[in-house]
């Protein structure tokens, strides 16, 4: 079976992935697997679309490209598309480029060891990303640490 994603290789992995809620199944290629755990622009965008509503049965009428296929490759067919395609890009781009909320009086001021902690944590995922197995278990102790001292554990 070929990927979901490039369409051109055989998918050798099966990645699942539930947000809010939501349980949606790609298969992919090796190449795209690195390129999803890696980060990049692209594969945070292929699972964003992953977990969106299925798209309507809207049809690019220059290049006959239909909206379902935007959604599972990430990909246009044509300049055309991205006015025919508008009702599933638009939620996508707000989704990917939406603005950090800003604080209000309302909000309560977060823990600074929360804070803290959840800066610990995405550098000693990119430390494992990075292969940088002993850097990445001295910030795994670190943030239990922080967690004992009163820190909420973050999930």
């Amino acid at each position: 079976m070929k990927c979901d994603v490039c369409e051109k290789r055989e998918a050798t992995a099966l990645i699942t992935m539930i947000v809010g809620g939501k349980k949606s199944m790609r298969r992919l290629c090796q190449q795209c697997v690195r390129r999803m755990q890696s980060g990049d622009a692209y594969a945070t965008t292929m699972a964003v679309l992953a977990t969106m509503e299925p798209a309507d049965e809207v049809t690019c009428p220059v290049c006959g490209m239909k909206a379902a296929d935007f959604q599972r490759t990430g990909r246009v067919g044509c300049a055309m598309c991205y006015d025919a395609f508008s009702g599933v890009m638009m939620p996508l781009f707000t989704r990917i480029s939406a603005a950090p909320k800003k604080e209000t009086e309302d909000d309560v001021p977060e823990n600074e060891n929360i804070t803290q902690i959840k800066a610990l944590r995405e550098e000693m995922f990119a430390a494992v990303n990075a292969e940088e197995y002993e850097r990445a278990a001295q910030l795994r102790d670190t943030i239990r640490r922080l967690e004992a001292e009163g820190g909420e554990a973050l999930p």
